[in-house]
Parts: structure tokens; sequence; C-alpha cells
């Protein structure tokens, strides 16, 4: 395994945990110590992880001041697992509701292959013109375009959206927990994703492991609302999520 490789498997590992120790670490990658103290010391200084008393653990990046693009590269390999599980719950010719957001924007490659088409609304300004290249049904909803998402806000678009149906919605998240429900920053994006669910007939959640058990500002639905399709999780959060919601686990994550 070459070094850059063995590095991102250590801190998908870490991320997934938030906190392990070194003889964790060992145990579950199979190297030595002195292999994951060098390769902790990259991590570290790219800030993706911090040495505590007992360990290491994983430092969330913040994400509420980053623009789609910046989003993007975060857990990538990730995002594109969880996107394919969530377009394997189509079976061609449904009219889906696409939230603005790097994950959901994963599904658009993939979506480009259901037969019948599948015809899209968007409130993401970057999204429709993606889906538009690749000759895919799309209606963008109107109002306000919140700079750092692409996302369109408002009053004008949760009424717009109030006058449809949706055989199946796939919404982001910036937090997911029991005691919190599904949230996000910004209240008039929380304002989309609620008014989304409520005229959904069936509604997905796409969110990694990071963001589950952490809460952002505004709560959007709960989570018995929605059907979650992340990365493969631990026993303790399958065993939480599960008495609350419907989980799907994308294959090959770590």
């Amino acid at each position: 395994m070459i070094v850059e490789e063995r590095q991102k498997r250590l801190l998908r590992v870490i991320q997934k945990n938030k906190f392990m120790s070194l003889q964790e670490l060992k145990a579950v990658t199979q190297t030595s110590l002195s292999t994951i103290r060098r390769d902790l010391e990259n991590l570290m200084t790219s800030g993706n992880v911090r040495r505590v008393h007992g360990g290491v653990e994983f430092v969330e990046p913040d994400r509420a001041d980053l623009t789609v693009n910046e989003r993007v590269p975060i857990y990538q390999a990730d995002k594109r697992k969880i996107a394919q599980r969530a377009v394997q719950q189509l079976v061609g010719g449904e009219i889906i509701f696409l939230d603005a957001g790097s994950t959901t924007g994963e599904m658009i490659a993939y979506l480009a292959d259901k037969k019948p088409a599948v015809t899209v609304v968007t409130n993401s300004v970057h999204h429709a013109a993606k889906l538009s290249d690749l000759m895919i049904p799309v209606m963008i909803i109107g109002g306000q375009v919140k700079q750092t998402t692409d996302a369109v806000i408002g009053a004008a678009a949760v009424a717009q959206i109030n006058s449809m149906v949706f055989d199946v919605s796939f919404v982001g998240a910036d937090g997911l927990s029991v005691d919190f429900g599904l949230t996000t920053p910004d209240l008039e994006e929380a304002a989309i994703k609620r008014a989304v669910v409520a005229r959904s007939q069936l509604s997905y959640v796409l969110a990694d492991a990071s963001k589950i058990g952490t809460a952002a500002f505004a709560k959007a639905v709960d989570l018995g609302q929605v059907v979650l399709v992340t990365t493969q999780l631990t026993s303790e959060q399958r065993t939480r999520l599960k008495h609350e919601m419907t989980v799907l686990e994308a294959e090959g994550s770590l």
C-alpha cells in the first residue's frame, strides 16, 4: 500500500470513530506504531487530526462558510459511494427533487444512466447546469440565490415547492442526530428541506459519517421523516439511528 493510500485509509478510520488510541489504530490498520506516528504527523500538518491525551481525534472542518466547490473534495470518495447507493433506489421515470449540496451533486453523473429518464427539480443553480449538460430533464426552483452554496432559497422558492409533488427527494444535511434531527446552518435552507420532504412520497437524506451525531443551527425535519443513505457506520451509530429511522449503508466504504 503506497503512503498516500495508507494515510487516506488511516484518516477515514479516525474520521469514523472520532477518537482512537494508537493501539487501536495499529490493530485496525495492521501497521507498526512507528509508521502510524509518521502518518499522523502528516495528517496533523494538514489539519485533519490532532493528538490528544491517549490517542488522536478527528478535526471536523468548518463547513458553514465553504462554497460548493470548496466542499466537493471533502470525503469525496465516500460521497460518491453514497450517491451511487442513493441512485440505486430509483427505477427510472420518477419525478425527483435534488437538493443543493456536494453529496447530492455526486448523484448527477449516475442519474444519466437511468432509463426511462428521471425528471429532476432542483434548487441548485450548479446542479441545474450539470443536469442540462447531460440532457437530463430539469426544472430549477426560482427565488433568491445564496452565493456560498448556489442554493435557491426564500419564500418564493418555498411557495413554488408547495405547489408540487415529488415521487422521491434527496436532501443534504450538515448535521444529523437523534437529539436534534436533520439540521443545517441556515434557517432558509432548512425551510426548503422541510417543504421538500413534506411534498415527497419518499425522502432520502445523504450524509457521510462525519455528520452523524452532530447538529447545526437550524432544524429541518425529524429523523423519522427521511431514510438515511450514508457510509458504513460504527456499531454504536447503527444501533442508535436504527431506532429512529431506516438506514442504508454504502458498500465498500471504510
